[in-house]
């Protein structure tokens, strides 16, 4: 028989009795549907009733307790034995006590005497009604509870273990703690010496935005069956995985004897990948180096959460220092400073840029953060800084970051590592380069003016660092810009212009050599000479010679 919650919500009578005239007239004669009855049927013997009784499911049954074959009582116990569970009213024509008693025992709502009268029915099936509906009603809200039980399994499971993870354990809590874990069937754990991994999506809210919760809720739910899958068929170990109040998935693998922790370093490496593939997004992974017990999960889930803030700060490539260039063309570390990096997004290509900020992870170490949020607002920090240099030094006259700060922090902050990160930085020095292009000179106006002043001024001791003083900028950029310009670096062209007026003079008998070795910059006259060689082939006095002045 099924069950009362099965049945459809009408409610069906069966009547039984051999008698075809009382049979009918119970069918019939009576207000049924008055009584709240919607369909009545009928059966002449038992074994009809039965077969009846377990197609069409009726609420009630109306039977006569002697019939051939099969007695009213016999159909009863074959009614119980089926697992019917409807309500049951005998009908008799004998006053027979021991008939009543048996039909009671198996749980006869009602026992009338033939022949019935319309008001005894009529109560006896409002009894039987009601009593079927308070049934139906305990069923109901027992079926209620219990699967409102079993769905809150998992959530109390979830707030259990995140009290474990996320708080130091009382030993006020103890008994409290080890009663939930029987019931919750994770009794292992304290017998176990646990490791936790900690599962992070990266940046989860540029990926899953901040407009609709439930987008993020559904991307972490599948983050949590993907890899509750890929640890149902590959892990050799017990485990038990949960979401954690910052978002993220924590698995804690129990210590076997056999296998013990070899490896959870590998499983949780090979599930950050698939997950990561099935789902379009990237995956880190914080493992802690140690196990510890149910009462030192606290400290051991906050080493591997360590772990996983670490690795979002460091980046792919921490600890491997690049070697920087060698020569006088090296530009050294273009992110050390505010005022270089301005210059760069002047007068520097696109590509300049982006090779530039290659550097960034380099600056990050520099700045020793250890955790993302820290590593978010050093980095809203800088670019500020950098903005509020380009204003100053270059004439920059953008200005919505600082009339609204806030929007530029609250981008930066959906992003949570260096790679992430690395990533913006060169998108918002990008875009203000462009800006400032376009409000500024050209960088080939600072080259010109810079060798205006070399024109001017080359009988000086002029340096790199004097003329880069008067064109305001550093000195590592002019050497850069005159490279890109001129394809002669500073040194030589200043040698150039020097050696140009030095022929000029030699052409003047008036002067001697010496005098023009001084006259255009040089107290040494031998270095003088070499330097002239180089440029023209010759020394001065050949030079001067060819010319047709043998005069020295």
């Amino acid at each position: 028989m099924r069950n009362r919650q099965e049945r459809e919500t009408m409610v069906r009578v069966l009547v039984v009795d051999d008698e075809k005239e009382i049979r009918k007239g119970l069918v019939t004669q009576l207000p049924w549907a008055e009584w709240g009855v919607d369909e009545v049927s009928d059966a002449d013997d038992g074994d009809t009733a039965l077969e009846l009784a377990r197609r069409c499911r009726p609420d009630l049954i109306v039977t006569d307790i002697r019939m051939p074959r099969m007695s009213g009582l016999q159909l009863i116990e074959e009614l119980v034995r089926a697992g019917y569970d409807g309500s049951l009213i005998v009908i008799s024509g004998y006053d027979d006590f021991h008939y009543a008693k048996d039909a009671f025992k198996m749980g006869v709502s009602d026992y009338l005497l033939k022949p019935i009268s319309k008001d005894e029915l009529s109560k006896a099936v409002a009894f039987a009604l009601q009593r079927m509906r308070e049934r139906q009603a305990l069923e109901q809200n027992r079926s209620m509870v219990q699967q409102g039980y079993e769905s809150a399994i998992p959530k109390i499971r979830e707030e259990l273990l995140r009290e474990l993870t996320e708080q130091p354990y009382r030993d006020s809590q103890a008994l409290r703690i080890e009663h939930k874990l029987e019931q919750l069937k994770l009794s292992w754990l304290l017998q176990s010496r646990l490791r936790p991994v900690v599962f992070g999506i990266d940046s989860l809210k540029a990926i899953a935005g901040t407009e609709s919760p439930s987008d993020k809720d559904a991307l972490l739910a599948a983050m949590g069956e993907r890899l509750e899958l890929i640890f149902q068929e590959k892990s050799p170990i017990r485990y038990v995985l949960f979401r954690s109040r910052t978002d993220d998935w924590i698995a804690l693998f129990g210590e076997d004897e056999g296998n013990g922790f070899a490896d959870v370093d590998a499983l949780s490496a090979e599930a950050c990948a698939k997950v990561s593939e099935m789902l379009h997004i990237r995956i880190s992974r914080g493992c802690a180096d140690e196990s510890g017990t149910v009462r030192e999960l606290y400290e051991v889930c906050r080493r591997a959460v360590e772990r996983l803030a670490h690795y979002k700060v460091r980046g792919i490539s921490a600890g491997s220092d690049e070697e920087e260039p060698d020569g006088d063309e090296r530009l050294g570390d273009p992110l050390s400073s505010a005022k270089g990096i301005v210059e760069l997004m002047k007068y520097g290509t696109q590509q300049d840029v982006r090779e530039a900020l290659g550097g960034f992870p380099k600056l990050v170490k520099s700045w020793n953060v250890r955790h993302p949020k820290d590593l978010q607002q050093r980095t809203f920090e800088w670019l500020l800084d950098v903005f509020r240099t380009a204003q100053r030094t270059a004439g920059w006259r953008e200005n919505a970051w600082e009339r609204n700060p806030i929007v530029l922090w609250e981008h930066l902050e959906r992003f949570d590592t260096l790679e992430s990160l690395q990533q913006q930085v060169i998108d918002q020095l990008l875009k203000a380069s462009e800006s400032i292009k376009v409000q500024s000179d050209s960088r080939s106006q600072i080259v010109h003016e810079a060798m205006r002043i070399i024109k001017q001024r080359f009988q000086e001791n002029l340096t790199l660092q004097t003329v880069a003083e008067q064109v305001h900028v550093t000195p590592v950029w002019l050497s850069k810009l005159f490279k890109k310009e001129t394809e002669m670096n500073f040194l030589e062209f200043i040698t150039d212009v020097r050696m140009q007026k030095a022929a000029e003079l030699l052409s003047d008998l008036t002067y001697k050599v010496y005098q023009i070795s001084f006259l255009v910059g040089y107290q040494d006259p031998v270095h003088f000479s070499k330097l002239f060689k180089r440029k023209y082939g010759c020394t001065p006095q050949e030079y001067r010679n060819s010319r047709g002045n043998q005069h020295a």
